[in-house]
């Protein structure tokens, strides 16, 4: 069976930072990749697209997010499957395109769509004010994570 992978840009691209994700995906839109690999701006789906994580092995996520640190910092992690709870009451109680990452999470894992291995790289945002451009501080982050993917890529090939 062949390994297939996607790696989906999340993020509001009329949100400055948030539009991280989306970017990436443009980045790594001008790169050669292998055949088994999908890149997809998933933009703010929400969980409409967990169905569509059944047909891969591997997730890898792009996603603007809190953390500690300066403007631009990146972190790349991967996510235990069997940490991530399957209860997904409290996602009726949010519009279907506000859950965010953890909501699509929970929802995929509960309807059985989330592949074996899901993998985050994460970017701290400066400003999610209404904008279509991103800070300086994570426009050079993108350039970064498309790199960080890149190499994960070709270390996953040997």
């Amino acid at each position: 069976m062949t390994m297939i992978m996607i790696i989906a840009g999340i993020g509001n691209r009329l949100r400055g930072d948030d539009g991280f994700g989306p970017r990436v995906i443009d980045i790594l839109s001008t790169y050669s990749l292998p055949e088994n690999v999908e890149i997809r701006d998933v933009g703010t789906a929400g969980i409409t697209i967990a169905t569509d994580f059944s047909d891969y092995n591997e997730i890898l996520f792009l996603d603007a997010m809190e953390m500690e640190g300066a403007p631009g910092k990146i972190i790349m992690d991967l996510i235990k499957i069997e940490n991530i709870n399957e209860n997904i009451s409290e996602l009726a109680k949010t519009s279907l395109h506000e859950v965010g990452l953890e909501g699509l999470l929970h929802f995929s894992k509960a309807i059985g769509a989330l592949p074996p291995k899901v993998i985050l790289i994460g970017c701290k945002p400066k400003n999610i004010d209404i904008s279509l451009d991103l800070s300086k501080e994570v426009e050079e982050a993108t350039v970064n994570a498309a790199r960080m993917v890149i190499d994960y890529l070709e270390k996953k090939d040997k």
